[in-house]
C-alpha cells in the first residue's frame, strides 16, 4: 500500500526544507528592509539637522543686522524652496508659543507637546514624530543669546527663541514601501523557484529510487524472491539497494533451507508416525506374553528354596523382565500418550511424592537432595500423575549424572508471566510456577544439549531415550515450557515453567 502524499518522506523533507528556507529568507529580507528603512530615516534626520543649522545661522545673521522682521519672510521662503520642509517655527522658550512660522496661522499657538518636552529636557538630537497621520524628522534647536545680541536683548536671557524644524518623511516612507514590496516580491519569486527545484530534485533523487525499491519490495512481499534491485545510484539509496539485495539472497537461501528442513521433518514425522504404529503394535504383542512370563517366573521364584543355587539366576531373570516391562510402558506412553486429567493440585505435594521413591537411590549414590519450596504457593490445574512422572524422570537423570555423589537442588517458586514472555515465550497468564533441578554432575556437552529432548536419544547403556521427550510433551500439553542449561564440569539445570490458569482456560 503506497503512503499518502502528505505522509510520504519526500513531502516531509521538501516541506521542512522549504519552510526552513522560507523562514531564513524571510528573516534576511526583513532585516534588509529594516536596515534600509533605518538608513532612510537617518538620512532624513541628518537633513533635519543640516536644515536646522542653516536656518539657525540665517536667523542669527538677520538679527545681528537688526532685520528680525525679515525672519518671517525667511521661514516662508525656505519652506517654499524645500518641499520636504513641512513646518519651520520659532517658539518662545518660556511659554512655548509660536512667535514666527512658515505658516503665519501658527503664530500664537502652542508648540507640540513632544517638541516642548525635547526643549525642556535639553535634547538636541533629531527624532521621529507622527503627526496627523504623517511621519516627520524633527529637531528642536535653541537660539542662544550671544554677546553680539546684548544691545537688543538683556544678558540674563540665555535663549532668545527655539527653532523647530520638521522634515517630512513621506518621500522616504514611499521609498521604504517600494523597497519592501521589491524585497518581498523577490522573496515570493525566489521561493517559487526554490520550490520547483526541490520538487524536481526530490523527484529525481528521492521519489524515483523509492518507487523502484517499493516495487521490488511488493514483489518480494508477494513471494517472489528472484527479483533484485538494479543499481540506483552511488549514494545512500545505492547502498540500501545492495543491502536489500543481500537480504533477499539471505531470505531466498533461508527459504530453501527451511523448505529442505520442513521436507526432512515431514519425512521424519511420517517415519515416526509409522514407527509409532509399529511400536504400539509390537508393544501390545509383547506386553501380554511378558506379563505371563513375569507371573510364571514369580511363581517359580517363590517355590524355590533359599539355598537353591538357581534362585539368583531366576531373580536376575525377573529383574530383566521388569526392565522390559518398563521399556514397553515407555514405548506405549510415547506412541499413544494419555490426555491430561486436570485437577487442582498443590505443586509441593507432587514434588514430595516424586522424591519419596527416589530418596533410597539418592542415599545409595551419596547424593543430597536440597529442596526449597516457596511458602504459600497457590494450587494449579495439572495432571498430578503426569507432572509427577516429569519430576521423577528429571531427578533420576540428575542422580545418574552423579555416580560419585553430589547435590540436587530443587527450587519451586511463583513469578509473573510478563517476566517470562521474552525469555521463555509463555503468555496468556498472570503468574507461573518455576521449578528448577540443579545437579552438580559432570554436565552435558553442547552438541548433545540440543538433542536431549529428541526421541530415542540417550548416552546411557540402559533405557529407551524417551524419558525427556515424554517430559517435554507433557509440559507442553500443560501450556508450559522445559529448558536446560549445562556445561561440562558445572552440572546441569533443568527448569520447568507451568502457567497458572483457572479451569475455564484449561
Amino acid at each position: 500500500m503506497k503512503p499518502k502524499l502528505l505522509k510520504s518522506i519526500r513531502f516531509k523533507l521538501t516541506f521542512i526544507a522549504l519552510v526552513s528556507v522560507f523562514i531564513i529568507t524571510l528573516l534576511i529580507v526583513y532585516s534588509d528592509v529594516k536596515d534600509t528603512e533605518n538608513r532612510l530615516i537617518d538620512t532624513q534626520k541628518e537633513k533635519a539637522v543640516l536644515m536646522s543649522d542653516i536656518i539657525k545661522q540665517s536667523i542669527m545673521l538677520l538679527m545681528l543686522e537688526n532685520r528680525w522682521k525679515d525672519v518671517q519672510d525667511l521661514l516662508e521662503d525656505i519652506t517654499k524652496a524645500n518641499p520636504e520642509l513641512d513646518e519651520v517655527r520659532i517658539f518662545h522658550p518660556l511659554n512655548g508659543k509660536v512667535i514666527a512660522s512658515a505658516d503665519i496661522k501658527d503664530i500664537g499657538k502652542h508648540i507640540y507637546h513632544e517638541d516642548w518636552n525635547k526643549f525642556v529636557n535639553k535634547l538636541d538630537d533629531p527624532f521621529v514624530i507622527n503627526k496627523k497621520g504623517s511621519i516627520f524628522a524633527t529637531r528642536v534647536t535653541p537660539i542662544p543669546n550671544k554677546p553680539a545680541c546684548y544691545k537688543c536683548h538683556p544678558p540674563q536671557h540665555k535663549v532668545l527663541g527655539v527653532l523647530d524644524v520638521e522634515v517630512s518623511l513621506s518621500v522616504a516612507h514611499k521609498s521604504i514601501i517600494e523597497s519592501t514590496y521589491r524585497h518581498f516580491l523577490g522573496l515570493v519569486l525566489g521561493f517559487i523557484v526554490i520550490t520547483v527545484i526541490f520538487i524536481v530534485v526530490g523527484e529525481r533523487l528521492i521519489s524515483a529510487p523509492l518507487r523502484k525499491l517499493t516495487k521490488v519490495m511488493e514483489t518480494v512481499e508477494n513471494g517472489d524472491l528472484s527479483v533484485r534491485v538494479k543499481d540506483i545510484s552511488k549514494d545512500e539509496f545505492g547502498y540500501l539497494s545492495k543491502s536489500f539485495n543481500r537480504m533477499i539472497e539471505a531470505l531466498q537461501s533461508a527459504q530453501q533451507n527451511l523448505e529442505t528442513y520442513h521436507r526432512q521433518q515431514m519425512e521424519q514425522t511420517s517415519k515416526l508416525a509409522s514407527l509409532g504404529q509399529i511400536v504400539s503394535g509390537i508393544a501390545h504383542e509383547i506386553k501380554n506374553p511378558l506379563a505371563g512370563i513375569s507371573c510364571a517366573v514369580q511363581v517359580f521364584h517363590s517355590e524355590m528354596k533359599n539355598d537353591d543355587p538357581q534362585k539368583e539366576v531366576v531373580s536376575e531373570v525377573l529383574n530383566q523382565v521388569t526392565r522390559l516391562d518398563k521399556i514397553v510402558k515407555d514405548l506405549l506412553s510415547y506412541a499413544k500418550p494419555k490426555a491430561p486429567r486436570y485437577i487442582p493440585t498443590k505443586i509441593n505435594e507432587v514434588i514430595d511424592k516424586a522424591l519419596f521413591f527416589l530418596y533410597p537411590e539418592a542415599k545409595k549414590l551419596k547424593v543430597t537432595i536440597d529442596l526449597k519450596i516457596q511458602e504459600g504457593l497457590p494450587e494449579i490445574l495439572i495432571d498430578p500423575d503426569q507432572i509427577q512422572q516429569v519430576f521423577m524422570n528429571i531427578t533420576v537423570n540428575a542422580l545418574h549424572a552423579m555416580q560419585s555423589g553430589g547435590t540436587v537442588s530443587i527450587k519451586a517458586s511463583v513469578t509473573e508471566c510478563s517476566e517470562l514472555k521474552d525469555t521463555v515465550g509463555i503468555t496468556g497468564c498472570d503468574k507461573a510456577f518455576v521449578i528448577s533441578f540443579h545437579d552438580t554432575g559432570q554436565g552435558i556437552e553442547q552438541d548433545e544439549l540440543v538433542k536431549i529432548f529428541e526421541p530415542f536419544f540417550t548416552k546411557k547403556t540402559v533405557g529407551t531415550g524417551l524419558g525427556l521427550s515424554i517430559c517435554r510433551r507433557i509440559i507442553e500439553e500443560h501450556g508450559g515450557k522445559i529448558t536446560v542449561s549445562s556445561a561440562l564440569g558445572d552440572g546441569s539445570i533443568f527448569t520447568v515453567y507451568l502457567p497458572i490458569r483457572n479451569s475455564t482456560e484449561t
